[in-house]
């Protein structure tokens, strides 16, 4: 039962992936902006987006386990500092235009509304 809930949890669904993959791309369209007002650590933050994004949309797939288990690790930490490094330009500099970063802000919830969906239709099975 436990290993059922646990393939159902974590299946991965194409709005999941689509949402986690297009991020970096919210992301980056807020750092260009950025960009253009001059903020300091903008260039920085879209370089970090444009990397992430480019590394995500790449279909690199590894016959090697453990190649494999490195392509995930580097996915995953190169999100999470995305995610980060856009937190941290948010919170110290107050930067403009609103609406791009509450267009990032708009799409964090959207993962977190589908995270909370995956767990209630892994429960419910």
């Amino acid at each position: 039962m436990e290993s059922d809930f646990l393939n159902r949890l974590l299946t991965p669904s194409p709005v999941m992936q689509w949402l986690l993959l297009l991020f970096p791309a919210v992301v980056l369209v807020a750092g260009l902006t950025g960009i253009r007002r001059r903020h300091n650590g903008a260039f920085r933050l879209t370089g970090l987006a444009l990397i992430t994004l480019v590394w995500l949309a790449l279909p690199l797939h590894f016959a090697d386990p453990s190649g494999h288990a490195v392509s995930v690790l580097v996915s995953t930490l190169l999100w999470v500092s995305v995610l980060a490094a856009w937190g941290a330009h948010v919170w110290n500099r107050w930067p403009s235009p609103v609406w791009a970063h509450g267009w990032v802000v708009s799409h964090l919830v959207t993962i977190v509304i589908a995270c909370l969906v995956a767990l209630v239709r892994a429960l419910s099975h």
